[in-house]
């Protein structure tokens, strides 16, 4: 097989494939009236962002090395070989579960209240992470959801049927 930069050209493909997604994205972003552009081209502009570290990190350059082990240096450990069988099928319908109370709790108590709760709840049961980490990155989201969208963005984001007050 062919490669580019040492990496053979073939996994380059799912990010370049994004990249030109993005890139209709992002032109059709621009077409819209500069109220209802503003968060697009953000997502679309962070996004290109995040598939150009993703295209170098590919690489088995120095740089594509150094960046891979940076954002992901778990990638570089040889493949480890699971101890115990695949998931069980009661831990695909885990997931699912943690899917759909995540979409109710959206509907009912809106994004600033359930994407907290959610992040709080999964590290603590699933990744079994301390209370303390948990809080810390459940008002880290909080604190990032709401600086992006309420001071930089000004949107008023959905408040849950629950506390939407009317």
């Amino acid at each position: 097989m062919k490669r580019l930069w040492g990496t053979p050209i073939a996994a380059y493909v799912p990010a370049l494939a994004l990249l030109i997604l993005t890139v209709a994205y992002l032109q059709k972003a621009y077409g819209y009236r500069p109220e209802a552009r503003a968060f697009p081209t953000a997502v679309a502009w962070m996004m290109l962002a995040l598939l150009s570290l993703d295209l170098v990190s590919r690489t088995r350059t120095r740089i594509g090395t150094r960046l891979l082990r940076w954002l992901n240096p778990a990638a570089l450990e040889p493949p480890r070989v699971p101890r115990r069988s695949p998931a069980l099928p009661g831990a695909e319908l885990a997931a699912a579960l943690w899917v759909l109370g995540f979409a109710v709790a959206l509907v009912l108590l809106g994004i600033m209240t359930a994407v907290p709760v959610y992040v709080f709840m999964a590290m603590r049961l699933r990744a079994r992470r301390s209370f303390g980490v948990s809080a810390v990155a459940a008002g880290g989201v909080s604190v990032f959801i709401w600086l992006l969208f309420a001071v930089l963005l000004r949107l008023d984001l959905y408040p849950g049927v629950l506390f939407a007050g009317g």
